[in-house]
Order: structure tokens, then C-alpha cells, then sequence
């Protein structure tokens, strides 16, 4: 090693190294981890650049050490600004809920961490989900998201699907002043007032349409997408349409991250429009008393952390009336049984 390598030249780089990313990343600071990553990034280039001036004069090793100087403190500046468009970008929203260290986020290639229920998602985010998360919209409507999903948060009412499903709800009255749009390795998924889901894989993209209308842009192509109906495009633009069911188990994980209902003070029948909504099942009454009785009882309690069908029967319980599912139909009936 060259003169001032172990006890000298070394020791005065790092903490001027350790200095000037602290005063250029004071707000917000950079983790330990980062800190300590840039520092061997550092000791690396040191080390290399110490063996090819081996026998130079220390002058040169001099202009040598400059020159790395130079590139942390580009890194750094770089950094600060990376730093800085996250502190500015539009709210996309906020996690309603989430299990712990379910997801992550990054910000480009900078920041790096784990969400947590009342984090924010903001535009340049990348969310990596490990297990299903819901999160509430800044302009209205609620976003599912399925285990092992990767989305790019590219506007305010805009996301690309790299890998993974999700589900978007935006149910009359909560839509934003733009479509909200899914950019897909096939094509863009735009709402027209509805509740979809979309699938992604290496081989196609699947969208399935719950409720409302919803355009699919391939290509040169524009397909428009019904409630009950399924679109399949391949990675070559073959777009293939079937009908689909908008209930059973294809939609349980969607009715598992169904948005918490209040139903403190409020009627049974708004509770029992949720649950169908939520379902995906019509509702129905056997008689004209069960839905005077529906829009006279108001409720009283909390049903959070339950999914729609447990909540209705929970519900109802408490009422002088009772539900059946009849092929795809929740028939409300008066009394108890059937």
C-alpha cells in the first residue's frame, strides 16, 4: 500500500466523506444503511485507485482522491434532489390497511422503505406488495391490491401494472375530474365509472369488468368492456372477450379487502346495498314490509375488520329480518328462516 494508505490518507477521506453527506442530506437524513453502502462504494474506489497508482507521485494519488471527491458529491447532490422531487409529488393515496411490513416502497432508486397503515403513496413511488393491501384514493374510490403485485404510481389517477392484480373501485359520485388509468405491457385500462379488476403476467393482461364500463386501448385498437365480461390480451395484441360472473370465489379476495362500512346511525337498507355491492350481487326483498323495515331501522355499533357476508349475517341478527342467496340474488325477507 501506498504512504498515508492505512493510517492517514484513508481515515482524513472518510470522515470528510462522512461530512459532506451529512450537511448535503441533512433533511431528510439518509439511513444508516445508505450511508454505509455509499462508504463502501467509496473504500472500493479507494482501494482500486491506490493499486494502479502504486509508485506515482503523491501528487497524483492527490489528483486521483479530487476526482473521486468530485463523484460522491455528485451522488450526493443527486441524491438531495431525488430526495426532494418525493417531498413534492402529488398524493395518490393513503393505506387503509395492510398487515405488517406487507409492502415497500422506493422513490427511483432512492428512497426505500416499508408502508405502513396511514403511510402516503405519492407520484415516482414503486409499491411492492407481499400480502394484500387496500389503499384509499386521494381523488375518490379505493384501490386493491393482490400479494406479490408491482405497481408504478406515474399521476395522481394513474398507475402501470408491471406484475401482479388489482382491483379499482370507483363508484358513482367518487370519481376523479380525470379517468383513471392502468398502463399494462399490452395497453392503458380506463374507467368509465366502474369497479374492474386487472390482472398481469408474463404472457397477457386480464380484465375483468364488475360493475360499469371500462375501455381497453391495444394497439390501435379500442374495446369497451361491459359489466360480466371478461378481455384477455396476449403480448401480441390478440384481444379475446368472454362472459364472467361478477360473484363467487373468483371475487373473494376483492370481498376480503372491502373498505370498512359505518353503520352507526345510518339505515339497514344503505348497509345492505354495501354488502351487495361489495358481493356483487343484486339485492332483493320478498315483500314490501321487509323493505319498509329495511328503511326505517337504523343501526347502532360497529362492524370493522369484517368481511361483507359476515357483517350481513351479523346485521340482520340483530333485526327482525333474515337474508337467503338465491342463484345470484340476496333475497331480504321478514322473520327469521326460510
Amino acid at each position: 500500500m501506498t504512504e498515508g494508505g492505512g493510517n492517514g490518507l484513508d481515515k482524513g477521506w472518510e470522515a470528510k466523506v462522512d461530512r459532506a453527506l451529512k450537511d448535503a442530506l441533512r433533511a431528510p437524513p439518509l439511513s444508516p444503511d445508505a450511508i454505509a453502502r455509499i462508504r463502501v462504494a467509496a473504500e472500493r474506489e479507494w482501494q482500486i485507485t491506490t493499486r494502479k497508482s502504486n509508485g506515482r507521485p503523491r501528487r497524483g494519488r492527490l489528483v486521483l482522491w479530487a476526482s473521486v471527491a468530485a463523484a460522491i458529491g455528485a451522488m450526493a447532490l443527486g441524491l438531495l434532489w431525488y430526495t426532494s422531487q418525493g417531498a413534492h409529488s402529488a398524493t395518490f393515496g393513503r393505506v387503509a390497511r395492510s398487515d405488517v411490513e406487507s409492502a415497500e416502497v422506493r422513490f427511483q432508486w432512492v428512497r426505500h422503505r416499508a408502508l405502513h397503515v396511514g403511510d402516503t403513496l405519492r407520484t415516482g413511488d414503486t409499491l411492492t406488495t407481499h400480502a394484500p393491501m387496500l389503499i384509499s384514493m386521494a381523488n375518490g374510490g379505493t384501490l386493491r391490491i393482490a400479494a406479490d403485485t408491482v405497481l408504478d404510481v406515474t399521476g395522481e389517477t394513474k398507475a402501470s401494472l408491471q406484475r401482479g392484480q388489482i382491483y379499482v373501485d370507483l363508484p358513482s359520485g367518487a370519481s376523479p375530474k380525470t379517468p383513471f388509468q392502468v398502463v399494462t405491457r399490452v395497453g392503458t385500462v380506463e374507467h368509465l365509472g366502474t369497479a374492474f379488476e386487472v390482472l398481469s403476467s408474463q404472457e397477457l393482461v386480464r380484465l375483468r369488468v364488475r360493475e360499469g364500463r371500462v375501455r381497453l386501448h391495444v394497439q390501435t385498437e379500442e374495446v369497451i368492456a361491459e359489466a360480466g365480461t371478461e378481455l384477455t390480451a396476449t403480448n401480441a395484441g390478440v384481444v379475446s372477450r368472454r362472459s364472467i360472473s361478477t360473484y363467487g370465489r373468483d371475487w373473494l379476495w376483492v370481498a376480503a379487502l372491502a373498505p370498512d362500512y359505518e353503520i352507526e346511525g345510518r339505515p339497514l337498507l344503505g348497509f345492505l346495498e354495501w354488502a351487495s355491492r361489495e358481493l356483487g350481487r343484486p339485492l332483493k326483498f320478498s315483500d314490501a314490509h321487509a323493505r319498509e323495515v329495511a328503511e326505517r331501522t337504523i343501526l347502532h355499533g360497529s362492524v370493522r375488520g369484517r368481511e361483507p357476508l359476515d357483517a350481513l349475517a351479523s346485521v340482520l341478527a340483530t333485526t327482525s329480518l333474515s337474508y337467503e342467496i338465491r342463484g345470484d340474488t340476496i333475497w331480504i325477507q321478514s322473520g327469521h328462516g326460510t
